[in-house]
């Protein structure tokens, strides 16, 4: 699609208005660096309303966090240049590890906090004296952009956040659907592999579009929490689809699937498609999941699955067992996928009153956690050190006196490419646009300037330049391209009170930013660049390490937070598996596998709790052998895990079947808290997630008057 569209037109005009706003509010003032309001119009710009406050909030705070570390440690070591040099870059080295540690929107507080000391510090180590004034100075040129911007996009033809929150919920719940569809009517694997891995991408996309739309002013709380706890039943939900589906293979491959369970999955499957997720106005009269016929409907199918769990919960037949586990699992579906349809009509419906089961479940605030690689933050961090210190030694041995805002620069390109594997593709991209803005620079400085005299001949003649930057800023293929040529081209300029008229100090001026972008990529290049394949198994090493630890460290009793970063790292691992070699495919699955595993580790470690200490004791030992498995994938790779795991799951299935209660003549409480039956579950399900090509698990009489009570 073209760049020239309507909505990137209002964004560019409102680029446009703010950066004249920006400019008139500072030379009224007689501000020493308009510059830095201009670059903060086009950093804070963003295409919805809600992002812009965030950011605008975000870089406001930052200024001031690292205006006020440039005023503690510039005086400090002022006289020992090469200290002060080593101070300042572990500083936004130390800053940038931090920001990692965060990965939505809020990070940019601290990242911003740690360049913003070198970029007001650095500039005046020569004249220490101006220091105070520089660091407010540019605290009020940063908060002037910062409201210009927000003003123009927030008041002329805004646009809400709301639409594509709502379009990303309606995605992921249509490819919820689909998977789900697909579970109940056995389709090919593709189909419900290509669901499940845009579910993944999907949720983090919504988690970090969620941070920005608190600052809507239509975001009530029920609204916002709505939303998360939507996320949260999407998350369960997931596993859930995938144990159903794994049980409704197994038994296909094994006698086949009875006809009165065969008839329950495709009432399931027909319910399921009764609501058209697609068609957002329709939803918003159908979806009534709390009361009427609707909830009559789901009763009846749970009914359905305990009544067909209650005739075979004594069975130590391997289809019995498979049956009960598919339709315990099935209880636990029907209940997620209404849960998941009530929370999307309320927000579909935000304004009205929802049922008061529904309002316990908005009522409570949620954050949703997400991967983060502490390792990765630190190498970044060691990257920005050791460019930063490299910068300031070419810069020392040229004696350079311009050179301290190139060590800047510098430190901002370590920053701001951080998240990437390969910084050095955006730095050479950035490096490109250094290239490309000094002729620009060159044209308006000694071509257009020299011939105006006034405020308004300037915002004629900065139209084009600043409309073609943010049309192109409002793409996102090529937002990036364009926010780089801005932050060159507005410094390059200057837009000082004095016009410029020495060329060599022009050339000298716009050599730093060649110089800053140079230095932070060549030492990227050199130490911080990580391949694909690297990156993938960081990611999974990750999962397998917390998989040992759930097998014998201290139980998570929120079971979401572990899905929720699970999934996170499945959506880290997608664009990385597309660009990696073909036998890293299979990656993607075996990581969603973990997920399922997680939780029947964590389910059986809770349940052995009541039950008798010889199975604890086995169950122990199980979770012993599968932490030192797990621990092993992390320094080996990938490994099919050895048959005594097995032998042990099902030695641990036989106990639990033998135990009396489980038999009991009277099961009306059987779908109570009763551990051996989520015992049973668990530990069959463990038994499908690590072998799933395995024989059919054989029950071991025990002699009559030995069993387990």
């Amino acid at each position: 699609m073209s760049a020239f569209n309507k909505r990137g037109l209002i964004f560019a005009f409102n680029c446009y208005l703010a950066v004249v706003m920006a400019l008139f509010v500072a030379y009224s003032l007689n501000l020493t660096n308009p510059v830095w309001a201009v670059l903060t119009v086009f950093i804070t710009s963003q295409p919805f309303a809600g992002a812009i406050w965030s950011k605008a909030l975000y870089r406001v705070m930052g200024t001031l966090i690292g205006a006020a570390a440039a005023l503690v440690i510039i005086p400090n070591f002022v006289n020992t240049p090469i200290l002060l040099v080593c101070v300042i870059a572990s500083w936004v080295g130390f800053c940038l590890y931090i920001s990692l540690l965060d990965r939505t929107p809020r990070s940019y507080i601290i990242m911003l906090a740690g360049y913003t000391a070198a970029l007001v510090g650095l500039p005046e180590v020569v004249n220490p004296s101006g220091l105070f004034d520089n660091a407010i100075a540019r605290v009020e040129e940063i908060t002037i952009g910062v409201l210009c911007a927000s003003l123009t996009h927030s008041l002329i033809f805004p646009l809400s956040v709301e639409s594509v929150v709502l379009a990303k919920i309606n995605k992921t719940l249509s490819d919820g659907k689909n998977w789900l569809v697909s579970a109940l009517e056995a389709e090919p694997e593709i189909a419900a592999r290509r669901a499940r891995r845009r579910i993944a991408l999907d949720l983090t996309e919504l988690t970090i579009l969620g941070t920005n739309f608190k600052f809507e002013v239509i975001a009530s709380r029920q609204y916002i929490n709505a939303i998360r706890a939507l996320e949260e039943r999407l998350i369960l939900l997931l596993p859930m689809i995938y144990a159903v589906e794994d049980r409704l293979e197994a038994l296909r491959n094994f006698q086949g699937i009875p006809d009165e369970t065969d008839q329950l999955v495709k009432t399931i499957k027909t319910w399921v498609l009764e609501h058209d997720i697609n068609n957002i106005e329709v939803n918003k009269n159908l979806i009534e999941l709390t009361k009427g016929v609707e909830q009559q409907q789901i009763t009846a199918m749970m009914d359905r699955c305990r009544a067909i769990a209650v005739t075979h919960a004594a069975s130590t037949s391997w289809q019995d067992i498979l049956e009960l586990n598919l339709v315990t699992r099935l209880i636990d579906l029907i209940q997620l996928w209404a849960d998941c349809l009530a929370l999307y009509s309320v927000v579909l419906e935000p304004h009205k009153k929802p049922s008061p089961i529904l309002k316990a479940i908005v009522s409570i605030n949620r954050n949703r956690p997400l991967h983060i690689d502490k390792g990765l933050a630190a190498y970044s961090g060691f990257t920005t050190v050791v460019a930063t210190i490299v910068c300031a030694a070419f810069v020392m041995a040229t004696e350079w006196t311009q050179g301290a805002s190139a060590v800047s620069l510098t430190a901002v390109m370590c920053c701001i490419f951080a998240t990437s594997d390969n910084p050095t593709v955006m730095q050479k991209k950035m490096f490109i646009a250094t290239l490309i803005a000094f002729p620009v620079s060159l044209l308006y400085v000694f071509g257009i300037f020299p011939a105006i005299n006034s405020f308004p001949m300037l915002a004629v003649v900065l139209f084009p330049l600043i409309m073609l930057i943010g049309v192109y800023l409002a793409n996102p293929p090529t937002m990036f391209s364009a926010l780089s040529i801005g932050m060159i081209v507005v410094p390059g300029i200057g837009f000082t009170s004095v016009p410029h008229t020495d060329f060599i100090a022009f050339f000298m001026g716009n050599l730093i930013a060649t110089i800053g972008v140079l230095m932070a990529l060549v030492v990227t290049l050199l130490i911080r660049v990580i391949s694909t394949e690297t990156s993938i198994h960081r990611i999974l090493r990750a999962g397998w390490k917390e998989l040992s630890n759930h097998a014998i460290g201290p139980y998570h009793h929120y079971q979401v937070t572990w899905a929720s970063v699970m999934l996170d790292r499945l959506g880290l691992l997608i664009p990385r598996v597309v660009t990696a070699p073909d036998s890293e495919q299979s990656k993607i699955d075996k990581a969603l596998r973990g997920l399922p595993i997680g939780f029947n580790i964590l389910d059986l470690r809770v349940a052995k709790r009541d039950m008798p200490q010889s199975i604890q004791d086995k169950i122990n030992q199980l979770m012993q052998k599968l932490s030192r498995y797990f621990l092993s994938m992390t320094h080996h790779g990938y490994r099919q895990p050895r048959i005594e795991l097995l032998e042990d799951i099902d030695v641990i299935i036989n106990d639990i079947l033998q135990i009396r209660s489980l038999a009991a003549a009277d099961r009306s409480s059987l779908f109570a808290e009763d551990p051996r039956l989520h015992g049973l579950i668990a530990s069959v399900g463990l038994r499908r997630n690590l072998f799933p090509h395995a024989m059919a698990f054989e029950a071991i009489a025990f002699p009559e008057g030995k069993s387990t009570s």
